[in-house]
């Protein structure tokens, strides 16, 4: 076993982690927190965040470890960087000179030294439902690696970013495949800075922005972004084409209100926004739209499984009645907009979840039941990309 002597970080994290009850985000929970104990460091505060979220990053593996044990694990598991504060942890034991190794490597290390130590099944819950395009246990442990922050620059404004950042002196990498995506670190004050306040950059994942680029509308296309939450879609899609007509709805005010702010930033007021809820047979508020769209963007409601490398507490908040619950309400939101699609019309399906319950059995229950066929499906991976994993599939109104 390993000997790991007691850390008052870790004893401060812990009562942290046994006050959360999972009814908001942990990370408002974690500011609330620090908020409270105000007497705690900025260098204390970054590190027991570090701490709480290694912790969620283990799900239910290794609980009948104790507490300091299991803490000194996951923070090994997921600290990719020897500083002063992981090496004051880890020095004098025999996985300091593993740190900068993969979360793969560092798992085959603890489990050929201390074998049945952690159970990587545990790692992440039903992995029997994980889509099957992917490797999962590459999946699962790619859960270790903390996320950066993915912004997209607008096309005309790129060279503006990359001399603010250059000047600024603030490190960025510009994705291989999408050139307009910068991977940012999450210290980073996006908000207040001015590239996002002048409307340059919009907060926008990398696998979302990779979506994006399958949609290529044309000019004077009729396009509904039906769950539109606060428009990252719908912006780069006019990005790519400001000549179409765009419609967009979300069953939140408040949400499509966040929408509205960002289309001002950004100078776009050529558009429709209504309240509608889907989830609805017929809905009152959908009542004017019964014109037939040509494309219609359909990022419905799901379990956010394919974003847990950044909430990774949400693997704990997690039921096989839930995952159904999902199923069940997004199949019944395509259901009632595959009406509104015209006849040739295409319609994308997507999700950020990686369970076959919410993706490929949504899509081939519609193409049962519905003039629909499969243009195409596919798994969005994360791994290796530092982002999220989202599904989407096309379909064509026959």
């Amino acid at each position: 076993m390993i000997s790991v002597s007691n850390n008052f970080l870790f004893n401060i994290a812990l009562d942290c982690l046994q006050g959360y009850n999972f009814l908001e985000p942990f990370s408002i929970y974690l500011k609330k927190y620090f908020q409270s104990n105000s007497k705690l460091g900025s260098r204390d505060r970054r590190n027991i965040r570090q701490l709480c979220y290694a912790w969620w990053r283990l799900g239910n593996a290794g609980k009948t470890l104790p507490n300091n044990e299991r803490m000194f694990l996951a923070l090994f598991l997921s600290y990719q960087q020897l500083d002063a504060f992981s090496e004051r942890i880890f020095k004098e034991t025999n996985v300091i000179e593993y740190i900068t190794h993969s979360p793969f490597d560092k798992w085959n290390f603890i489990n050929s030294t201390y074998p049945n130590l952690l159970g990587k099944d545990e790692l992440f819950p039903f992995q029997e439902d994980l889509m099957n395009d992917f490797v999962k246990d590459d999946f699962v442990l790619d859960g270790f690696y903390r996320r950066g922050l993915w912004v997209r620059a607008k096309k005309q404004f790129k060279g503006k970013v990359v001399s603010y950042f250059d000047t600024n002196n603030i490190s960025y990498q510009i994705s291989e495949s999408v050139p307009h995506a910068f991977l940012l670190s999450d210290d980073f004050d996006i908000v207040n800075s001015n590239p996002y306040q002048q409307g340059w950059i919009e907060i926008q994942d990398l696998s979302s922005q990779i979506l994006g680029g399958y949609y290529n509308p044309s000019d004077n296309e009729k396009w509904l972004d039906a769950c539109a939450a606060s428009g990252g879609k719908s912006l780069q899609l006019l990005d790519s084409n400001n000549k179409i007509d765009l419609t967009v709805t979300d069953i939140r005010e408040s949400i499509l209100t966040n929408l509205q702010v960002r289309f001002k930033r950004n100078n776009i007021h050529q558009y429709r926004s209504m309240v509608v809820d889907w989830s609805s047979p017929n809905p009152d508020d959908g009542a004017s739209l019964k014109e037939s769209f040509d494309v219609i963007i359909a990022d419905v409601p799901c379990s956010g499984s394919g974003t847990w490398a950044r909430t990774p507490e949400q693997k704990l908040n997690i039921t096989k009645a839930k995952i159904q619950s999902y199923s069940t309400l997004q199949y019944a939101i395509v259901s009632n907009l595959l009406p509104l699609l015209k006849k040739g019309g295409r319609l994308f399906y997507s999700t950020c979840s990686v369970y076959q319950s919410e993706n490929i059995a949504v899509v081939n229950k519609l193409i049962s039941n519905f003039e629909v066929e499969l243009v195409q499906s596919k798994t969005i991976s994360g791994i290796a990309l530092m982002a999220d994993t989202m599904y989407y599939a096309e379909l064509i109104k026959k």
